[in-house]
């Protein structure tokens, strides 16, 4: 390193490099001065000595160089660079720009609007000129009209603002904003650009996305819509070695490009080539080496992102210096929802027995086993979990019935016949073709055009994308990740998940697709009744138990670089061998470590500004002795700057890591059988007749055999990886093509989900519980029920009392059971209809709807142990309820009382209304014992809302001509 070199010897091979590479000439005076007077004529130290000056082409100084050298902090000078731009900014036009560097640290500083800070390199001289430009020319950006032709919502209106102040007034120059997807994220970030365009504060301007369909997307929905009059290109790595082409693409205002592409090419441009930088999709862009991209541009940069706050990475509030975990601007889903922008949704979750239980051989019927046998399948081999579906074992009845159950349940257009447009969600490409096969078989009539399988292995795929878009088939997209983000498809009405989903943030993204509301669909036709008020979530996989049950805050382990694995565990092999660090294998092991810190891009502006607390590791002496000390350092300061280093042929990464975690297991004295079974199936996959393997095979041969493994040593293991890993991009793909079992299945769940005020989705079962364990509670210690179960009488206050209770408790923000009961009252009056050909009888029609319900909805009861003499207590205590109605009417209740009575006390029968009265009690108490009969009785009278039901039960047990009394309805 450069650290024993003086100033002189610090310009010379540090500095003059890094003015030349930013374009411009030491060789020209009138470009590039060295030790130039501040006052113009005397060069005497106590007037100041400038050490570089950069020109303009009139002469004027356009920026002033302060250099130390590299064994000093290059801000030191700063109070010199100051006095030194500020008396040359009296001699002249315009207030010179500032760096600071020693020759490893570059700092920029424009003195009268920003702090200093640190960037990639020195700015060329028309990156000079145009922030010159800018900062003389430019406007406010709170004073520009946000035009509504691009954007006309307050809440994207607000964003804009927000962001404007930020950068503006806080003098920020990095802003995170979060707006969930299909709130008119693209929009609102084509309003801001045109703002900093027309006010000046930018004039070149870089999008990126880490998608093509995100970038396809900004080219024509973004900027080609919204502010067409601007220049623009996509940066292809190809036309940048073309001169002409080059031109075309540094000449335009607008560049766009993904990171992917940016990675191989961003050193062809300035740290300073651009004003402004948004980021699509930014959270996922800074996990990895991309962050080293970002940071080498010293621009104004804004992150864009749809996925909800509590699951962004700190990382990405770190790099885009947010406070604590707060974007600078967010909008979320629910606001959105609540305030009609957005589409809520429904979702309904089903599984097959397969799924739930897996497919063994002991469970198969005999049928199924012989048949087993006659494809030459051995019943007794079959042991999967539910998991291994479409992984290890694929069933084709399993896709029938999913896709019987999605027909039944899916959104279908306004003539009510196809299903709405759909994305489903399959687990691979070849799932995803026999999720086609099997809905063609299913529906033969649709001649398989109906669904549609678009993956990125899918030809013409974008083609049928635009079909699935924009005309009437296919309606259903059968897709692996290709749609799962960045797809605008507003009529999307159903979203199918057919697979797991691993992370919150991804899943979030999926049901972004169908999000976008009416006003945003043109095609009204494929929505049912011409309008879309939401959409439904089919969930084959129970994604959202998964998710509710995992923290918010919690998206599983983040990967690691894998050139960080292999050198994290070479650090503790050498650590086991510290004791013996002379030995062979302990000096092979430092050999390896030390070409890891070789591959360290050492032009990395990241990897620059982390190397400086290393650099001694790149003397020889401070290897002589290792210590634990130096292990940390090692661990804590070099291993995450290898995430920046290239990793070259994967297949060779993953064979290295794996063989170097063999070797630290056998230092540690582990059981090495799982792994040693690993490597000898990654060396069996090499192809033996292929000529770069051939010269190995006798090694190959030894490996996979059992008796290399019996003398091994760390050497041995050290020896093969180095010989085999380089063969191991040659390596067979491994068969991992599950197998067809073809055996019957049936869907053994199905739930819906239900929303409850706060907008939290429970799952069915989830709910029950919580219902459950409320009723319990008021069941244990409300002192009215507590009475009833003790054969105490109790009046019409108590009851009221526990009414009260009950309504307070269950209609609670966290309970909301009208939502439940209004199933439960949809549910009573499906019986109905089905026992339509007794209408005669209402006894036993509520009997049988009263059986159906409570088969379904028993958790509704069993807190609440009422007993028989509750309700005949109520109606023996309620004169004071009818003293409006007239004599004769009250005559008749009195009447129907008192038989009412006779009835339950099981007297004898003495008039007409005693027979009714019976005769419906003998069609409840067939299904009913008396318990359950008034327990059910009090619930529906105390929880439904729905006149007709309360009539019924009234009519039923005191007569049929009191339909029109309101008191009758308010005593139950």
């Amino acid at each position: 390193m450069y650290h024993h070199l003086n100033e002189a010897e610090t310009r010379y091979n540090l500095i003059d490099p890094l003015i030349t590479k930013a374009g411009w000439n030491l060789a020209d005076r009138t470009s590039v001065s060295f030790e130039v007077p501040v006052d113009g004529y005397d060069a005497s130290p106590v007037n100041g000595i400038t050490d570089y000056c950069l020109f303009r082409s009139n002469g004027e100084i356009l920026a002033v160089i302060e250099a130390k050298r590299t064994k000093r902090d290059a801000r030191v000078g700063k109070e010199q660079l100051y006095q030194y731009i500020t008396k040359i900014e009296k001699k002249q036009s315009l207030r010179p720009f500032g760096f600071m560097t020693n020759g490893e640290d570059i700092w920029f500083w424009d003195s009268l609007d920003y702090p200093d800070r640190a960037v990639a390199g020195f700015f060329t001289l028309d990156d000079l000129e145009r922030l010159l430009f800018l900062k003389q020319n430019r406007l406010s950006l709170s004073d520009q009209k946000i035009k509504d032709s691009i954007i006309n919502r307050s809440y994207q209106v607000e964003s804009v603002r927000r962001i404007s102040e930020h950068i503006e007034k806080k003098k920020k120059r990095k802003a995170l904003m979060v707006m969930a997807t299909g709130t008119g994220k693209t929009r609102t970030t084509m309003a801001l650009i045109d703002v900093f365009l027309r006010s000046r504060q930018a004039q070149k301007v870089l999008f990126l996305a880490d998608r093509d369909s995100l970038v396809d997307q900004a080219m024509t929905k973004g900027f080609k819509e919204h502010i067409p009059a601007e220049s623009r290109q996509r940066i292809r790595t190809f036309l940048l070695d073309d001169e002409k082409e080059r031109s075309k693409i540094t000449g335009a205002r607008i560049l766009i490009s993904t990171l992917q592409t940016l990675e191989l090419c961003y050193n062809k441009f300035s740290p300073a080539s651009f004003d402004l930088i948004i980021t699509d999709e930014c959270h996922r862009s800074i996990y990895n080496k991309f962050s080293d991209i970002l940071a080498y541009f010293d621009a104004v940069q804004i992150g864009l992102t749809a996925t909800p706050a509590h699951f962004i990475d700190r990382n990405t509030f770190k790099f885009f210096e947010c406070d604590g975990a707060a974007p600078t601007f967010l909008y979320t889903y629910d606001q959105a929802v609540k305030e009609g922008y957005l589409a809520d949704y429904s979702v309904y979750a089903a599984q097959t027995k397969f799924q739930r239980k897996g497919i063994r051989g002991v469970d198969l019927s005999e049928e199924e086993k012989e048949d087993l046998k006659e494809r030459g399948i051995d019943p007794e081999t079959i042991n999967f979990e539910g998991t291994d579906l479409e992984k290890k074992v694929t069933n084709i009845k399993t896709l029938h019935r999913q896709w019987e159950e999605f027909m039944d349940v899916c959104h279908k257009d306004a003539g009510g016949q196809l299903p709405a447009k759909t994305i489903v969600f399959a687990i691979t490409h070849k799932h995803a073709l026999r999720l086609e096969e099997a809905f063609n078989q299913m529906y033969p009539e649709h001649k398989g055009l109906l669904a549609r399988v678009i993956t990125s292995q899918t030809e013409r795929a974008k083609d049928l994308m635009w079909q699935f878009e924009h005309e009437d088939l296919p309606r259903i997209a059968i897709s692996v990740d290709m749609l799962d983000t960045g797809v605008d498809v507003p009529e999307v009405m159903n979203l199918a998940f057919m697979k797991p989903v691993g992370s919150q943030i991804k899943f979030w993204q999926m049901i972004g697709r169908g999000t976008r509301n009416d006003e945003a669909c043109k095609n009204k036709q494929w929505l049912p009744g011409f309008k879309k008020d939401n959409f439904l979530i089919v969930d084959y996989w129970e994604n959202f138990e998964h998710f509710n049950m995992m923290p918010k805050n919690e998206e599983g382990a983040a990967q690691i670089p894998v050139l960080v694995t292999i050198f994290n565990t070479r650090l503790s092999k050498l650590e086991l061998l510290l004791a013996n660090q002379n030995s062979e294998d302990a000096q092979r092991v430092i050999q390896d470590i030390r070409a890891d810190l070789a591959r360290l891009p050492l032009d990395s502006f990241t990897v620059k500004k982390g190397v400086k607390e290393i650099r001694e590791v790149f003397d020889d002496s401070w290897w002589q002795l290792m210590t634990v000390t130096k292990l940390e350092l090692l661990r804590m300061k070099a291993a995450p700057l290898l995430r920046f280093a290239s990793t070259g042929n994967l297949s060779e990464a993953f064979f290295t890591s794996k063989m170097e975690r063999l070797g630290l297991m056998l230092l540690q004295q582990k059981d090495i059988s799982d792994n040693k079974k690993e490597i000898k199936e990654d060396v069996d996959l090499l192809p033996r007749n292929l000529s770069q393997v051939t010269p190995d095979v006798p090694l190959i041969n030894e490996i996979i055999s059992n008796q290399w493994w019996n003398t091994v040593t760390v050497k041995k293991l050290d020896e093969a990886r180095r010989q085999l890993a380089p063969l191991m991009k040659y390596r067979r793909e491994k068969r991992t093509e599950p197998f067809e079992l073809g055996l019957d299945d049936i869907i053994e769940s199905r739930k819906w989900v239900i929303v409850n005020k706060g907008g939290q989705k429970l799952m069915v079962e989830e709910y029950k519980q919580k219902v459950e364990q409320r009723i319990q509670e008021i069941a244990q210690q409300h002192p009215t029920i507590q009475r009833l179960v003790k054969g105490e009488a109790v009046n019409l206050q108590d009851l009221l009392e526990l009414e009260h209770t009950l309504e307070t408790e269950l209609l609670s923000d966290e309970l909301v059971l009208t939502e439940y009961i209004e199933k439960l009252e949809a549910s009573l009056q499906e019986e109905k209809a089905k026992k339509a050909n007794i209408k005669d009888n209402w006894g036993e029609v509520f009997s049988l709807a009263l059986e159906g319900m409570v088969r379904r909805n028993t958790h509704l009861l069993n807190g609440i142990p009422v007993i028989g003499q509750g309700l005949a207590g109520v109606v023996d205590q309620d004169n004071r309820r009818l003293e409006n109605i007239s004599e004769n009417e009250e005559s008749k209740v009195q009447e129907r009382q008192v038989s009412f009575q006779r009835v339950t006390k099981e007297e004898p029968v003495q008039t007409e209304d005693d027979r009714k009265i019976l005769d419906y009690h003998r069609s409840l108490q067939k299904a009913f014992s008396q318990e359950e009969l008034s327990t059910i009785i009090q619930i529906i009278a105390l929880f439904s809302e729905e006149k007709e039901n309360i009539e019924t039960v009234y009519q039923m047990l005191i007569g049929e001509d009191l339909n029109d009394l309101e008191e009758g309805k308010a005593t139950l």
